[in-house]
């Protein structure tokens, strides 16, 4: 096998490699997290698979993690009312040990009942409901 085909055999197989790790990467933006043993999904709106390279640059008042039912809801901390909101796809809601979590698409948690998420951005989209930026998200752990 000559030195050049060589070269690009390497390069080749560099680039699959490459490939392999992003799509294994951004796998979980489809998926979602796995759920833990002993939990059940809550119900959130979430958005279709993207690749967000930019977000409406509004901010979500102060809202507290709650539930209502099975789904997870956020309530307006100043007004007490339900906030609507479609999160980023990927992320999801479950119960366990009798509280709610939200995480991200890697299992990171946003929130838990109870705690005040004051760092949202995103915008309202055509359905009038807020649309949650997936970049800037603070986590938990």
């Amino acid at each position: 096998m000559s030195r050049r085909r060589k070269v690009f055999v390497t390069i080749a197989a560099a680039g699959v490699i490459v490939l392999g790790a992003a799509a294994l990467w951004l796998l979980p933006l489809v998926t979602g997290p796995a759920l833990p043993a002993g939990a059940t999904r809550l119900h959130i709106a979430t958005q279709g698979p993207s690749l967000p390279f930019g977000c409406a640059a509004a901010a979500l008042t102060p809202v507290r993690v709650a539930t209502s039912g099975d789904a997870l809801t956020l309530v307006s901390v100043s007004s007490g009312s339900e906030v609507k909101v479609v999160w980023p796809s990927g992320f999801a809601a479950w119960r366990i040990g009798g509280r709610a979590v939200l995480a991200d698409p890697w299992g990171h948690v946003v929130g838990r009942d109870g705690d005040v998420l004051d760092s949202l951005g995103g915008g309202l989209g055509a359905d009038d409901v807020f649309h949650v930026c997936p970049l800037g998200i603070v986590t938990k752990e």
